[in-house]
């Protein structure tokens, strides 16, 4: 009787200590770094080869996270970050539009963008494991930039009012400067796994899939969008942890 007294209570205090190990809510600073930027959207209307080399710039953060449930949590994370990427494409009869002209130019472009923003997202996450260590996020993100900048420049090829027809040739790089024309912000989806690989410490990886093309509505000089794909590794520690009565 004494021994199945004592394995019951055995039972309930290690079943409190690894509920009381699972904190209620977390306030958690946060450190990444972000890989990826704009890219033309359908990606077969570029009409030729399109190769990019994203930048890494660090994030810097915060997470929030209250459980709502024995495997559930809602998340909202701040984030302060850089996200920039160099790009060059060879492109058939890409279309143009200028004021009151539409040129098509067949050659070489390279492109330089970079986008300084504040992030917001917010999503469920969903706990898996025998020690609930493993999350899987869904959400949406909202996010307000600060600076960007996006250049293009072509160094090869030839420009014709048709397809296929030559008016000019290119005898030297032209360049051409979007940034002022680019909109101030952007929202999307969320897809994200954080492990928890210390007691209070979680690693993350997060993709994000903008829904706006990066320009001022109206700005339609391609006959294609640029909008914002991304993923981040970030690592946070809980540095402020709520625990339930």
């Amino acid at each position: 009787m004494a021994a199945s007294l004592g394995a019951v209570s055995g039972h309930r205090l290690t079943a409190q200590s690894t509920t009381a190990a699972i904190p209620f809510s977390c306030i958690s600073p946060q450190i990444g770094t972000d890989i990826g930027g704009a890219v033309p959207i359908p990606f077969s209307a570029v009409g030729g080869h399109f190769n990019a080399y994203p930048k890494l710039n660090a994030t810097l953060g915060a997470r929030f996270f209250l459980n709502i449930h024995d495997r559930w949590n809602v998340g909202v994370n701040l984030n302060y970050k850089t996200i920039a990427m160099d790009a060059d494409a060879r492109v058939t009869n890409q279309k143009f539009k200028g004021e009151n002209m539409v040129q098509y130019f067949t050659g070489t472009s390279e492109m330089s963008m970079s986008f300084t923003l504040l992030e917001l997202p917010v999503y469920i996450e969903f706990l898996v494991g025998s020690r609930r260590q493993h999350g899987i996020q869904l959400g949406v993100f909202g996010s307000y930039v600060f600076k960007s900048s996006f250049i293009v420049r072509a160094t090869k090829g030839f420009i014709g009012s048709e397809p296929d027809r030559v008016d000019s040739d290119l005898t030297s790089p032209q360049v051409m400067d979007f940034s002022s024309l680019l909109d101030r912000w952007d929202a999307g989806l969320l897809a994200g796994y954080e492990a928890r690989i210390f007691p209070r410490v979680k690693m993350g990886l997060h993709l994000m899939f903008g829904f706006k093309d990066i320009f001022k509505p109206g700005s339609d000089f391609f006959d294609y969008k640029m909008k914002q794909m991304r993923g981040s590794v970030t690592v946070s520690y809980d540095l402020v942890r709520f625990f339930q009565r």
